[in-house]
This record gives C-alpha cells, structure tokens and sequence, in this order.
C-alpha cells in the first residue's frame, strides 16, 4: 500500500510540473509579441510593393484606389490635367502624373498617416476609362483663387476637384454648401448643393458632382470658423 501511495505522489508531482511547463507555451502563442507584429508589417509593406513600378500615370488617367483598412470596394479617381489626385480624407492634393503606381500608392500613405489613419495600406492601378470634356467653368466665392478654369479633353472634373484647384477654401468658406448652377439642355438653369466637406473628410464621394463647361460654382462664406 506504501509503494502504492509513492507511485501516485510521484505521478501528480511529474504531472503538474509538465503542466506548468505548457502554460506559458500557450500564453506565448494566444499573445503574439514584437516578432509577430513585425510580421504583419512586413506582409503590408510587400502587399503594396507588388504595385505596378513601371508604367507612368498621365493626366486624364482615371485609377482604382483602395485603402485595405476600410474594407470598402475600389473607387476610382481621376489625374486632372493639372497632373494631381483629390484623394479620400486628404484635404490637400497629390502629384500623381509622371509617376507609377507604387509611387503614387505611397504618397498617399504617407499623406494619409499624417492626418486621418495610424496606419493605411494604398493600392493604386490604373483604369482604362476615357471622358471628354472641355470648355470653361467658374469658380467663385470663399476659395484662395477664384476665377476661370479650363476644362481639356480627357479630364474628368468635380466640384471638390474644382474647389481643390482654386486653392481650396478660405477660413470662413462653407464647404457644406457649395453651390452650382448649370443651364440645361432645356435652357432651364438648376442650382445643386455639394457638401465638399464631407467628400473630402469623410469620403463621401457619391455627394460630389461632375461638373461640365458652362457650369458656375459658388462657396458661400460660413458665420463660423
């Protein structure tokens, strides 16, 4: 009965040091440490330097742009003939023409981890879609630059593109409000209102507008700072 009791002690004290020997096994793999983080880092990076180094972006280009960590559909965004991006939750513009993919995915990284995200992973490629378009339009009001602006073949132009070329809002400029007026087929003339603001702060591209030859654009001042 001795021997009986000593093989069972020996056998729960062999079990329970094995058991605190796994523990900390586990624990290392349900928290993964800097090593696996770098990992991940690693994997974004390598993600966007698949990215088309090759080929250079012209005015007029109309591109798929992406940030992964939205988890939204691809919107395309079109190179004006001034050679820049309006791009998604970026109030300023970036260079595009005469750059690649790769290049331009990572300025707008980098513009964007300067303002609205900790970290964004850009994927840029190009899509073969072509406008027409030309003629003048105005733009007037609370922008730094008001006045005419031409419009060229192969350029796709908006309201928040416009503004953008203008040199943006002043500080008293209501960009909720914009306002454009266009005449008709029919000789009517409509006013629309783009909220500029949240197009370019939120995203919210389905609230901007294309804008045609002819067309007047209006950024009313706001009584708040």
């Amino acid at each position: 009965m001795k021997w009986f009791n000593k093989y069972w002690v020996k056998r729960f004290v062999l079990t329970l040091i094995l058991s605190l020997g796994f523990l900390p096994c586990l624990q290392a793999e349900d928290n993964p440490g800097p090593a696996d983080t770098n990992k991940v880092d690693r994997f974004v990076s390598l993600d966007m330097n698949t990215l088309d180094d090759v080929q250079l972006l012209q005015k007029g280009y109309t591109i798929n742009y992406q940030v992964i960590e939205d988890r939204d559909e691809p919107t395309k965004l079109t190179i004006t003939d001034s050679g820049e991006l309006v791009v998604p939750y970026y109030t300023g513009i970036i260079k595009a023409a005469g750059k690649t993919c790769r290049g331009v995915a990572y300025d707008i990284k980098k513009a964007l981890e300067s303002t609205h995200y900790k970290r964004a992973t850009v994927l840029v490629s190009i899509s073969s879609i072509a406008y027409t378009n030309t003629g003048t339009i105005s733009v007037m009001g609370n922008v730094a630059r008001p006045g005419l602006q031409n419009l060229l073949p192969g350029e796709t132009y908006t309201v928040t593109m416009a503004i953008a070329k203008a040199g943006g809002g002043t500080d008293f400029a209501n960009l909720r409000k914009v306002r454009l007026t266009r005449i008709m087929e029919t000789g009517e003339t409509r006013t629309f209102v783009v909220n500029v603001k949240d197009v370019q702060e939120k995203g919210k591209l389905e609230l901007d507008m294309d804008v045609k030859a002819g067309d007047y654009i209006f950024v009313p001042q706001s009584y708040f700072r």
